[in-house]
């Protein structure tokens, strides 16, 4: 006669479980997505994409036909610096200009009792043309520089404006024609400031157009 073979405890699940169950199976589903989604390659921005989003400091600011000089006139940058030659000499060099590409750049040196006023203006044919002028005082000019600036409003050429106070307040200067264009602002501003007279100096550099 066989024996009875007990059976054990049935093994039923209830409602809850099941849910459990199924929100096991969908937790573990999200994340070996996840890890195949990390795994594959992360796609590169292409230059040109770059260029768009960020434009290169050399691009023109213009706006489409507008001349330069109009977009200038309403950005003209003044770099001051004040103490002992070697040091306003080391400032001046750090400048960030290439000064080949702009028309219009003035530069005022003041020492003790001595002042010396140069301005640069670009000609057609890549050179410059190097007005100077020396007196005692700067103070008042630069006043004057100043006034014709704010006064244009970036309306006219800030260059042209910035022609007119200098040679109102100084008259004609010395003129040296056919000047190559300056490498550097040490090239172009450094021998003004070695013939300043006095311990403590101050040079200005002011850029129109």
């Amino acid at each position: 006669m066989a024996g009875k073979v007990s059976k054990g405890p049935s093994m039923k699940t209830s409602p809850i479980q099941n849910v459990c169950l199924i929100a096991l199976f969908l937790a573990a589903y999200g994340l070996v997505s996840a890890l195949a989604e990390d795994q594959s390659p992360t796609p590169s921005v292409s230059p040109s994409t770059t260029a768009s989003v960020y434009p290169s400091s050399s691009a023109s600011a213009s706006p489409p036909g507008v001349p330069a000089c109009n977009n200038a006139s309403w950005n003209p940058e003044v770099y001051s610096f004040y103490g002992a030659k070697e040091n306003v000499a080391e400032k001046v060099s750090r400048l960030p200009l290439k000064l080949s590409e702009h028309r219009v750049f003035v530069q005022i040196t003041q020492g003790e009792a001595w002042a010396q006023v140069k301005m640069f203006e670009l000609q057609k044919d890549g050179t410059f043309t190097v007005t100077e002028w020396e007196g005692k005082d700067t103070s008042r000019l630069a006043c004057d520089i100043d006034k014709a600036i704010m006064a244009n409003r970036g309306v006219n050429c800030v260059g042209e404006q910035m022609k007119a106070a200098i040679v109102k307040a100084l008259n004609k200067g010395k003129v040296s024609n056919s000047v190559a264009a300056p490498e550097t602002p040490a090239a172009a501003f450094g021998h003004s400031i070695k013939a300043a007279k006095g311990d403590f100096i101050k040079s200005e550099v002011i850029v129109a157009c």
